[in-house]
C-alpha cells in the first residue's frame, strides 16, 4: 500500500457529517474513501485496502450494523467504528459483539476520533513491522510458535539470537504452559545444529530406573524386562540438541549421572562397560524453584552451576496481557484454518475479557479456550459467550451488565458536555460549532432544544 492511498472508508448518508470528517482528515494527510450508502460502501471494501471503516449506524436502506456485519464477513481484520446520533446501550453492545472497535456518539468530537483513529494505524503499522521474535519464529517448524511484541519477549528474543549459534547450556525457567519448550526449539533452530535433531525428554514422567534407560539406552538383559538392546535419547541426539523439561523432578542420583556425561561429553548404556562419546548441546528447563531445591539439598548445586550457564526467564501470560491479542489472533486463524473454517476475528469485548483474566494456565490455556472458541462459535467473530463459564465470570466480562445500569441518561449527559465543549471553543458560533462537530446545524439546534440549553440564533 502507498502512502498515499486511502487505508479509512468513512460511511454516512449525512452529507454534512461525511465532508466535515473527510476534510479534517485530509488536512490531516489522511486520505480518505468516503460512501453514502452500505451498497456503496461494501463495494469499496472490496476494491480497496481499507484498514478502517467509520459508519453512521442509521441509514436507509442497509444499516450500519448491516455493513458491519458484512465488513467482517469479507475481511475480519478491518477495524470499524460506529457513529451515531440515537445511541442507546443497547446499540452499543450489540455492535461490539458483532466485531466493532468502538461506538461514538454523534456529535463528534472531531479530534478525539482523530485521535483514535491515529492510534489504530500506529498499531496496525506497528504490526507490520517484523520483529526480532518474529524473524527468530521463520527458523521454527509448521506449529512451533513463539509470539510477543511485548518488552519481555523481545528481551528473550534479544538473548536467543545471541545465544542461538553458541554450545552454551541454557536454563529455562518459567510456570507451566509459558512456552518454555518452544524457547527451546527457537535456540535450537536459529542455531548452527537446526540440521541435527532436538531431542525432549519429560523427567517427570519417568520413574529413575526407567529414566535412566531412556536416556543413556540398555543391552540385553541389564535388568528384568530388558529383552533387547535399546538406544537410548543421548545416542540418538548426537550432533544435536538434548532438551531435558522438568529437571527440577529429576533426583540427585540421576543428576549426578547427567553432571558426569555433561563435563566427560560421554555415556554409558545400562548394563554395558563402554563408554559412548557424544556431541550435543543442552537445555533444560523447569517450574520448579530451583534455589529452595538447592537450600533443601534435593537439587545438585554443581549441575545447576553446570546447566545455567545461561539462564531464560519465561513470563507468565498475566505478566504480558499486552501480547494477549497478538496470541489470541494468531490462535484464532490457525484454529481455524484447522478446522476449515473462514477467518474468525475477536469481539473488542471479548478481548476485553481475554486481557483481564489472570491465566494460570498461560499461553497453553490460552490456546485452548481459543480453540474451543473458534470450534463452537457459529458466527465469525466470537464473543463472550464463547468463552467457559470461568472465564464469563472474570470482571470484565460484566461489560453490558455495568453500561445498562449507568442507564441512557449518562450517555445523554456524555452528549450534552460534549456540546457545551465545543460551543465554548466556537465562542457559542452554532454553525462553527455544529462544522467541527461533523453534524448540520439544524442537528445541532435539536440537540440543544433537546437538552434545553440556549438556542438563539448566533
Amino acid at each position: 500500500m502507498t502512502d498515499n492511498e486511502p487505508r479509512i472508508l468513512i460511511v454516512d448518508d449525512e452529507k454534512n457529517c461525511l465532508r466535515a470528517i473527510n476534510d479534517v482528515f485530509d488536512l490531516e494527510g489522511i486520505p480518505c474513501l468516503t460512501a453514502q450508502s452500505t451498497a456503496k460502501a461494501l463495494e469499496l471494501v472490496q476494491r480497496h485496502d481499507i484498514e478502517i471503516v467509520l459508519s453512521d449506524v442509521r441509514m436507509p436502506g442497509l444499516s450500519g450494523m448491516n455493513l458491519l456485519r458484512e465488513v467482517k464477513k469479507l475481511k475480519p481484520d478491518i477495524t470499524v467504528i460506529m457513529m451515531t446520533g440515537y445511541g442507546s446501550i443497547q446499540d452499543a453492545v450489540e455492535a461490539m459483539r458483532k466485531g466493532a472497535y468502538n461506538y461514538i456518539m454523534k456529535p463528534v468530537i472531531i479530534q478525539d476520533l482523530l485521535l483514535q483513529v491515529r492510534d489504530i494505524l500506529a498499531r496496525i503499522e506497528s504490526k507490520a513491522q517484523p520483529t526480532l521474535l518474529a524473524e527468530i519464529a521463520q527458523n521454527l517448524p509448521s506449529g512451533k510458535v513463539l509470539l510477543g511484541n511485548s518488552p519481555r519477549m523481545q528481551n528473550i528474543a534479544q538473548l536467543i539470537s545471541k545465544i542461538a549459534n553458541t554450545d552454551l547450556p541454557v536454563l529455562i525457567l518459567g510456570e507451566s504452559g509459558t512456552g518454555k519448550e518452544l524457547a527451546a526449539n527457537a535456540i535450537h533452530y536459529n542455531g548452527d545444529r537446526a540440521g541435527k535433531k532436538i531431542i525432549a525428554i519429560n523427567c517427570a514422567a519417568f520413574p529413575e530406573n526407567l529414566l535412566e534407560s531412556e536416556l543413556f539406552g540398555h543391552k540385553k538383559g541389564a535388568f528384568t524386562d530388558a529383552h533387547a538392546d535399546k538406544i537410548g535419547k543421548l545416542a540418538l541426539v548426537d550432533g544435536g540438541t538434548l532438551f531435558l523439561d522438568e529437571i527440577g523432578d529429576m533426583k540427585p542420583a540421576m543428576q549426578a549421572k547427567v553432571l558426569r556425561v555433561l563435563e566427560e561429553k560421554e555415556f554409558t548404556p545400562v548394563g554395558s562397560n563402554e563408554g559412548v562419546k557424544i556431541n550435543f548441546r543442552i537445555i533444560a528447563a523447569t517450574n520448579k524453584d530451583l534455589g529452595n531445591a538447592l537450600a533443601e539439598g534435593s537439587f545438585r548445586s554443581d549441575l545447576y552451576f553446570r546447566l545455567n550457564a545461561v539462564t531464560i526467564n519465561m513470563p507468565a501470560l498475566r505478566e504480558i496481557p499486552q501480547d494477549i491479542p497478538l496470541l489470541a489472533r494468531y490462535y484464532a486463524e490457525d484454529f481455524a484454518g484447522r478446522l476449515n473454517r473462514s477467518k474468525i476475528s475477536i469481539a473488542d469485548e471479548a478481548m476485553e475479557l481475554l486481557k483481564s483474566y489472570s491465566w494460570p494456565g498461560n499461553v497453553r490455556e490460552l490456546a485452548n479456550t481459543i480453540r474451543r472458541a473458534v470450534a463452537l462459535s457459529d458466527a465469525n467473530t466470537i464473543g463472550i459467550y464463547d468463552f467457559p463459564a470461568h472465564l464469563q465470570q472474570s470482571p470484565s466480562a460484566d461489560v453490558s451488565t455495568t453500561a445498562e445500569n449507568n442507564s441512557s441518561l449518562a450517555l445523554a449527559e456524555m452528549e450534552k458536555r460534549h456540546i457545551l465543549q465545543i460551543l465554548e471553543k466556537a465562542g457559542n458560533n452554532k454553525s462553527q460549532a455544529a462544522q467541527w462537530l461533523g453534524i448540520h446545524r439544524d442537528t445541532l439546534l435539536r440537540k440543544l432544544k433537546k437538552y434545553g440549553l440556549h438556542t438563539d440564533d448566533d
